[in-house]
C-alpha cells in the first residue's frame, strides 16, 4: 500500500515537472509566449487646407484627442487600449482662407497600430469613405475628377503636396459644400427649442448624399477642367433636403426646400473664385499659397462672404434698436407713446448672407407686464407657427400665421386665467418695413382681439410696461454674436425657449 502511494506521488510530480519543461523555452526559463504591446509614434495630417489647432478625436479611445498644429499635423503614440479607432476631426481654422472650420474630417475604423508609414491624412475625401465605403468609392473619385489618387491610398493621400492645384480647388469646394449642408441643418430646431439634427447626423446626410448621387457612372461633380456641374449639385441638394426632412420625422416643421438656391449660389461662387487662381497652375500647397496673396485678396473675400450662412441679425423691438433696448431698465426706462402702444408688441429680424429669396417658420412669444405703483397686469402670448419670407436682401417680404396654428394666453385680468385656440383659417399678417406686430395678427383673430384688447384698456399715461420677446426660428439661428439671452416662456403646457430681449418702458 505504502508502495502504491510512493508510486502515485513520483508519477504526478514528474508530469508536472514534464509540463512546467514544456511551458519553458529551451534554456529552462519561464518567458511568457505572448509579446508585450509596443507602442508606436503615429502621426496625421487635417486637410481642408491645412486646418491649424483643430480637435482631433479617436472614436474608439474612450474620449481621447489631441491638437493639430499650425500646419494642419497632429501626432500621438498608440497603447493597448488605443491602437484601433476611427477619428472626427473638427473646429480649428482653415489657413487658406482664415475661416473658422465649420465642418467635419472622418476616418474610418483604422488598425493606427499597423498603418503604412506610421502616417495617415484625413480630408474630405475620408470623409467619402467613412460615410460610402469603399465599394463604390472610386467610381465617385473619377466622377470628381481626381486622377491622383485611388481608392486604395485615400487615407495617405495629401491633396496639397499630392494634388495639382486643380484637384486641391476640387477637393477644397468639396468640404465647403459639405460644410455648407452641415452649417444649414445643424441650424434647424424642433419646436421646443431642441436641434433637430446632431452634428454627426447632419455629416452623415452631407457626405451620404454627395457620395451616393456621385457613385453612379458618368454623374460628373466637376468635369476635366475642375469646373462644377449644375446638374450633379442641384441633384445632391435635393437630395440633402429630402434626407434631412426624413431624418427629422416632423412634418409640421418642413425644411426650408429654398436653402438650396442659397447653397447652390454660394458653392458655385467658391468653384469659380477659387479655379481663377487654378489657372496659374502648380500643385495643391501653390495654390494654398496663392490664396494669401495680396493679388488675390478680392478672390478671397469673395470667397469668404459665400461660405457664410443665413443667420438672423438687427433684433429691433418697439422700434427701438438692440443696443438702445439693452439699456433699458425699470430705473431707466424708455419712452414709448401709450397712443402707439401697439408698437411695443412688435419685433423685426433680418436675415444676413442671404442669396435667393427664403422662408423660415418661426415661434414666437410676447410677455407684456404692466405696473401702476402697486397695480400690476400681465399678458403672456405664444404664438406656435408664423411663416415668413424673405427678400433676397434678407429683409421680411410677407408672413403669415398658418391655419391651426396654436394660440395660447395667460393674462391677469379677472375672469380669463388661461386661453388656448387654434386658428380655423390663415391669418395674414400686414408686414411694414419688416416688422412683425402683434396688433396685425390680434385684429385677425376675434378670440385673441378680445383678450388683448381688454388688456391694453388697463394701461395709461405714466405707466410701467416690462415687454419681452421670445423668438425661436426653425431653420436659420440668431446670431450668437447680438448676444441675446435665451430665456423660458411657458403657458400651461406650453413652453419655449427662444431668444430673448427684455426692455423697459415708461407710456407717455
Amino acid at each position: 500500500m505504502l508502495l502504491n502511494k510512493y508510486i502515485k506521488y513520483t508519477f504526478l510530480a514528474t508530469t508536472i515537472t514534464t509540463l512546467l519543461t514544456a511551458c519553458a523555452g529551451s534554456d529552462g526559463s519561464n518567458n511568457n509566449s505572448t509579446t508585450p504591446f509596443a507602442s508606436k509614434s503615429i502621426s496625421g495630417t487635417a486637410v481642408d487646407f491645412y486646418l491649424a489647432n483643430a480637435t482631433v478625436k479617436f472614436d474608439d479611445c474612450n474620449g481621447l484627442t489631441t491638437t493639430t498644429d499650425a500646419q494642419g499635423k497632429f501626432s500621438f503614440k498608440t497603447t493597448a487600449d488605443c491602437n484601433n479607432s476611427a477619428i472626427t476631426i473638427t473646429g480649428g481654422t482653415d489657413i487658406g482662407t482664415g475661416l473658422p472650420f465649420t465642418g467635419t474630417l472622418k476616418i474610418k475604423k483604422t488598425d493606427l497600430q499597423n498603418i503604412s508609414n506610421n502616417d495617415f491624412v484625413a480630408s474630405p475625401l475620408t470623409s467619402l469613405e467613412y460615410y460610402l465605403g469603399s465599394g463604390d468609392l472610386q467610381v465617385v473619385l473619377n466622377n470628381l475628377g481626381l486622377t491622383t489618387v485611388t481608392a486604395a491610398n485615400i487615407k495617405s493621400y495629401n491633396p496639397v503636396t499630392d494634388g495639382s492645384a486643380k484637384e486641391m480647388a476640387v477637393i477644397f469646394t468639396l468640404q465647403q459644400l459639405a460644410t455648407q449642408i452641415e452649417d444649414n441643418f445643424q441650424a434647424i430646431n424642433k419646436s421646443d427649442g431642441s436641434v433637430a439634427l446632431t452634428q454627426e447626423q447632419a455629416t452623415q446626410i452631407a457626405f451620404s448624399t454627395i457620395g451616393n448621387t456621385l457613385k453612379t457612372q458618368g454623374k460628373n461633380l466637376f468635369n476635366s477642367n475642375g469646373e462644377l456641374q449644375a446638374t450633379a449639385l442641384t441633384e445632391i441638394l435635393d437630395n440633402a433636403v429630402i434626407a434631412a426632412q426624413t431624418a427629422i420625422k416632423d412634418d409640421t416643421r418642413p425644411v426650408d426646400s429654398n436653402i438650396k438656391g442659397n447653397i447652390n449660389t454660394n458653392i458655385t461662387t467658391v468653384s469659380t473664385e477659387i479655379n481663377k487662381i487654378v489657372q496659374s497652375g502648380g500643385n495643391g500647397e501653390s495654390l494654398q499659397t496663392a490664396l494669401q496673396l495680396p493679388a488675390n485678396q478680392t478672390t478671397l473675400n469673395t470667397i469668404k462672404e459665400s461660405l457664410k450662412t443665413p443667420i438672423y441679425a438687427d433684433f429691433t423691438l418697439a422700434g427701438y434698436s438692440l443696443a438702445t433696448l439693452k439699456t433699458s431698465s425699470a430705473a431707466a426706462p424708455l419712452a414709448l407713446s401709450y397712443a402707439n402702444l401697439d408698437t411695443a408688441l412688435a419685433v423685426n429680424f433680418k436675415l444676413n448672407n442671404t442669396k435667393s429669396e427664403l422662408t423660415d417658420t418661426i415661434k414666437l412669444g410676447f410677455k407684456i407686464n404692466g405696473s401702476r405703483g402697486a397695480l400690476k397686469e400681465n399678458l403672456d402670448v405664444i404664438i406656435s407657427n408664423i411663416q415668413v419670407s424673405f427678400k433676397t436682401d434678407g429683409t421680411i417680404l410677407s408672413a403669415k400665421v398658418p391655419v391651426n396654428t396654436a394660440i395660447n394666453i395667460s393674462t391677469s385680468l379677472q375672469g380669463v386665467s388661461k386661453l388656448q385656440f387654434t386658428t380655423q383659417k390663415e391669418i395674414p399678417i400686414n408686414v411694414s418695413n419688416g416688422i412683425i406686430p402683434l396688433s396685425s395678427i390680434v385684429s385677425n383673430s376675434d378670440a385673441l382681439k378680445t383678450y388683448y384688447t381688454e388688456y391694453m384698456k388697463k394701461l395709461a399715461v405714466n405707466d410701467l410696461v416690462e415687454a419681452s420677446a421670445y423668438v425661436l426660428p426653425i431653420t436659420y439661428t440668431v446670431d450668437p454674436a447680438l448676444e441675446l439671452q435665451n430665456g423660458t416662456i411657458t403657458i400651461d403646457s406650453t413652453q419655449f425657449q427662444g431668444s430673448t430681449l427684455t426692455a423697459h418702458f415708461k407710456l407717455n
